[in-house]
């Protein structure tokens, strides 16, 4: 009968009209009907956009203040708490790594770091004697699961963005984790720690790389189901958090770790030498969560990787080479160039989200973007313009001024070429909105030159250019120590996830001050002896594996500079 009225509460409430989001925790589970169902996750409508939970008693709701006032009055309701924001840990790109060849593998300097070709041997993430397989759920903005270095290791996934079952990357980010844990071991691209666990993507972070912990909980449920479903054992990673710490997201977490899921965290990119007392980001902060710093190349830790007294270990996470989606020109006489999106913010200083370039159309060489260099010609085509150069009144010339004037040359896209061999990020500077500036991609300087030379094309402007990208961030650490547990875990496939976290964990190579400390916690993963440790058997009488050779076409320890 309190199923019934609580339901019946909830239709009742008014329509919002200036609402939030909350997550209300209710005393009792709450009716069926408004769980999350196959396919259909909100219920019953748009009204309030209400999705329950499994891993606590509760629901997400948009709520005003008179929701509010109506639920809390609810003997049902135990609290409610406001959904919180939830961010992707990673840092600018570094560069792109175009030096990939075909036909070449190149094995970035964490896999080696971490000692995981010691433990390729006897397992890549599956036992190579056919036992068991461990899944992996990266919960990110997604995955490009098309991409040739992950297509054979995807199994599936979810957006809870968008609420559909197509967790496509439309960032990056999580493609670039994915493929530090489970780029295939193929002679081509790169690849990961761990290329022989099944991959899943739970899309919780939009385009920006932005998503909250009610998502954030949904995904922890659709583990716990898939996991029932399914069975085996499962790795969730998330490379995300926020300085706030949520009740409601806290008790999910420790939901999933009491159904078996180990949870891998970063430990967030924020530390303040300033602070006395650092901590460490949520949800990598909760005890059910292994916490992850970021040490670079030297074993040192990165001068932004957040530290304090809950960070449990530290893995590779400065200038990580791995597999990423982007930008790309395209020519109707089959070119592709790799591009670089813009970054901008709102005029009050909020980073923002351009659109996704999606154009076609002639181009039109516009020098160096001053508005006399603008033919009447470029109205509906896009506009080639090269960086640098100044205005009229001797001021450099920006790319949002470039930008602009194109846009008020009527070109429906802009492309600037670099003028120098040197990389860069172009920022748009404070924008009203993502319509205040054309689609615009930024190439370089030898493909700009390239471009000229062949003014009768057709430009595509398109999102979706598979290549390897250096990053850097915590959040390229967390897949390291992920991939770790999954390689340890796949040789004692009867261990529990805590077994393999303090494995993981204890077996972690000594860094810094002597001890466990709160720079390092208790150091650097280590694949090789966190296997062994749970499992000394796999590895032979002597406890070492043969050494591996690299097959014809690897490039060991190579970074992609």
């Amino acid at each position: 009968m309190k199923r019934c009225v609580f339901l019946a509460l909830l239709l009742s409430l008014p329509i919002p009209a200036f609402a939030d989001r909350y997550i209300v925790v209710t005393r009792h589970p709450i009716p069926s009907a408004i769980r999350p169902l196959p396919n259909d996750d909100f219920w019953p409508g748009p009204r309030h956009r209400v999705r329950g939970f499994i891993s606590i008693n509760g629901f997400a709701a948009d709520l005003d203040d008179t929701d509010l006032a109506v639920l809390k009055n609810s003997s049902d309701v135990e609290w409610i708490e406001p959904v919180l924001e939830r961010h992707a840990f990673d840092l600018s790109p570094a560069s792109n790594a175009d030096t990939i060849k075909s036909g070449q593998q190149v094995i970035p300097y964490g896999i080696s770091l971490v000692n995981a070709p010691q433990v390729w041997p006897v397992t890549q993430g599956r036992s190579l004697n056919g036992g068991a397989t461990i899944h992996v759920a990266v919960i990110d903005t997604g995955t490009r699961y098309g991409e040739s270095d992950l297509q054979r290791v995807y199994k599936g996934g979810h957006n809870f963005v968008n609420d559909t079952d197509d967790p496509l990357d439309d960032n990056g980010h999580g493609t670039h984790v994915a493929g530090i844990i489970a780029a295939a071991d193929d002679n081509v691209g790169v690849v990961g720690v761990a290329p022989g666990v099944e991959l899943y993507s739970l899309k919780v972070l939009d385009a920006c790389g932005s998503g909250t912990t009610a998502d954030i909980i949904s995904a922890i449920d659709w583990i716990i189901q898939k996991k029932a479903q399914i069975g085996g054992n499962w790795i969730a990673n998330l490379s995300l958090g926020a300085g706030s710490s949520s009740v409601a997201e806290q008790i999910a977490f420790q939901r999933g770790a009491d159904a078996g899921i180990l949870f891998v965290a970063a430990s967030g990119n924020a530390y303040d030498a300033a602070n006395p007392n650092p901590t460490v980001a949520y949800p990598a902060a909760y005890p059910t969560v292994m916490a992850v710093g970021a040490i670079d190349s030297t074993s040192t830790i990165a001068d932004f990787s957040q530290r304090g007294p809950d960070l449990k270990v530290v893995a590779p996470g400065v200038d990580v080479l791995s597999t990423v989606v982007s930008a790309e020109v395209a020519t109707d006489d089959g070119r592709q160039f790799g591009a670089t999106l813009p970054v901008a913010e709102t005029i009050s200083g909020q980073n923002i989200c351009l659109p996704v370039p999606t154009v076609s159309g002639m181009f039109v060489a516009c020098g160096v973007g001053n508005v006399s260099d603008f033919p009447s010609s470029v109205n509906g085509k896009i506009a080639l313009i090269e960086r640098g150069g100044l205005d009229p009144t001797g001021t450099k010339l920006t790319f949002a001024a470039k930008a602009k004037n194109a846009k008020a040359a009527g070109a429906i896209g802009v492309v600037v070429y670099n003028n120098t061999v040197s990389g860069v990020t172009p920022d748009l500077g404070a924008i009203s909105s993502p319509s205040a500036m054309p689609p615009f991609v930024f190439i370089s300087a030898a493909d700009g030159a390239a471009l000229k030379t062949t003014p009768d094309v057709t430009l595509s402007m398109l999102y979706g250019y598979e290549g390897y990208e250096l990053m850097s961030g915590t959040s390229m650490a967390t897949p390291h120590a992920a991939a770790v547990a999954a390689l340890a875990w796949s040789v004692a496939p009867d261990a529990t996830a805590t077994a393999v976290a303090n494995a993981v964990i204890n077996t972690a190579k000594d860094l810094g001050d002597p001890g466990v400390d709160n720079v390092y916690g208790h150091g650097l993963v280590n694949a090789f002896d966190a296997a062994k440790q749970l499992n000394p058997a796999a590895f032979g009488s002597g406890g070492t594996p043969p050494p591996q050779v690299p097959r014809p076409g690897r490039t060991p320890g190579r970074r992609g500079h």
